[in-house]
């Protein structure tokens, strides 16, 4: 029966009178009656017929896409202009793909003609530092290499072995003690290049081992000299490749607790202080911001950023992305670290001794939900103010007129226009949060002694969160070597 309607394109749509034939099949099979006999009824009357038969005439003219029921009764099952561009998408991502690669494979070509160079500079100048740092590259050369071959697929299934973690520590002492920058750089990127290398479910397992070892001889010293030293050394390479390698070890709440060992704030107050050094949007900006972020999951850390104006410093970074580019890891970590910072009972203190500070907290934050900013960010920005909508700042929302300009933001953006699907979602996703956060709520049931009793600490879901989840993210940036 379908055989006989097996032409090509829109012109193969099943014939009406089959649709309904398996329609009332269905009906009879699960026993709808009173709908089978409705949809009889109204076949009887041919109004069904003729409806299905025109809206396969516009279906012709116009190429829309058909109900799934017409693709399955279709003898060529012909794919719907959504599959189709989905297809071209990932002919497109798999072109890129495969030139990213193949770029990688030529940076290796150039690089090792550089080394075959170097080598033979070497044999003339005599120089035993060159002929040490050429091995170290000759190192990670081939452990990048390794990820390109595997065309990014982590290969290793092993944690660093004992030795080689020993090795890089001391190592990693021995050229601090000689004072030899170009060492220690080679020697704690060589340790990031192996976190990024293993497997993402034994990273955790990794950071781990790095505080075990106590990478920084924070535990054994009872000090934090060291890494201060190796922090204050004003050397962008140096800076890159330690905070790198910190970002790493902040990715779990253990290694958080490492760095500020004791409740030792300096490694903090250090990473502030380099962060509002660099260069916006820079790499080393980038991991600082992720460090801060990352550490943020401790309210012990706050009053240190607090002191240190990083609440000032993340408002006034959003301000300037408004006429000025910043780099979107930058903005999105920012303002990610200061929800975390303004939700802590710590901070709404602090900003309740403080009602100017706090009047120009929340007039910068409502301005921002009118700017032009990325979504990630507005909806940070928009969770920091639902945390400042309580009777503590009844006075500043009125001075601010809070309540009027969150209504006016949610009927500006409810008619914005979206140019796609995934901008589409965003918009939903800021109104739903909008409705979700200033909502007035329902009090009359309000148990909220008990909750207090029973909800875990942050610390405590983070530990349970960590327990559950296997794998970390460790950052990493295309722009690095430059």
């Amino acid at each position: 029966m379908r055989g006989a309607n097996s032409n090509s394109g829109q012109s193969s749509l099943p014939d009406s009178n089959e649709i309904n034939e398996y329609i009332k099949e269905y009906l009879r099979y699960s026993n709808y009656s009173n709908t089978l006999e409705c949809f009889d009824a109204e076949i009887k009357s041919k109004q069904v017929s003729n409806k299905m038969l025109n809206k396969q005439q516009v279906v012709k003219q116009t190429g829309e896409d058909v109900p799934r029921i017409f693709q399955l009764l279709k003898s060529d099952n012909n794919k719907t202009k959504r599959e189709i561009n989905l297809e071209k998408e990932q002919k497109q991502f798999n072109k890129k793909y495969q030139q990213i690669l193949q770029a990688g494979r030529q940076i290796f070509s150039v690089s090792i003609n550089l080394l075959q160079l170097l080598h033979s500079l070497k044999e003339t100048a005599k120089n035993e530092n060159l002929s040490e740092t050429l091995e170290n590259y000759k190192i990670q050369l081939g452990k990048y290499h390794k990820v390109i071959i595997n065309e990014g697929k982590p290969e290793g299934t092993e944690l660093i072995t004992e030795q080689v973690m020993h090795e890089h520590k001391t190592k990693l002492l021995k050229n601090f003690q000689d004072k030899h920058v170009d060492g220690m750089i080679e020697v704690l990127l060589s340790l990031r290049v192996n976190a990024l290398q293993i497997a993402p479910e034994l990273r955790k397992n990794l950071v781990y081992e790095l505080i075990r070892n106590d990478v920084f001889n924070i535990e054994a010293t009872d000090k934090f000299d060291f890494v201060v030293h190796l922090l204050d050394i004003n050397n962008q390479s140096l800076r890159h490749a330690i905070t790198s390698l910190i970002s790493v070890i902040s990715s779990t709440l253990r290694g958080v607790e490492y760095l500020t060992y004791n409740g030792n704030m300096i490694i903090v107050e250090k990473i502030i202080k380099i962060l509002k050094e660099q260069e916006n949007g820079s790499v080393t900006q980038r991991f600082c911001l992720a460090i801060l972020q990352k550490a943020s999951i401790k309210d012990t850390v706050i009053p240190t950023y607090v002191h240190n104006e990083l609440i000032q410093w993340i408002i006034n970074l959003i301000q300037k992305s408004v006429n000025a580019k910043i780099h979107v890891f930058c903005l999105d970590f920012a303002s990610a670290t200061l929800a975390n910072i303004i939700h802590t009972p710590y901070t709404l203190q602090y900003l309740e001794h403080q009602p100017r500070f706090a009047h120009q907290v929340m007039e910068q934050l409502l301005k921002f939900i009118k700017d032009q900013i990325q979504v990630s960010v507005l909806m940070h920005v928009l969770i920091c103010l639902s945390y400042l909508s309580k009777e503590n700042f009844a006075k500043q929302m009125e001075e601010c007129r809070f309540v009027d300009r969150i209504s006016q933001f949610v009927e500006y953006y409810s008619v914005i226009n979206t140019e796609n699907e995934a901008a589409e979602i965003d918009k939903k996703t800021v109104l739903d949060l909008c409705a979700h956060m200033f909502h007035p709520k329902d009090t009359s049931l309000d148990n909220s002694e008990t909750l207090e009793l029973n909800e875990l600490k942050t610390e405590d879901r983070i530990r349970e969160y960590e327990n559950e989840q296997g794998e970390l993210i460790f950052e990493c940036f295309q722009d690095e070597v430059s």
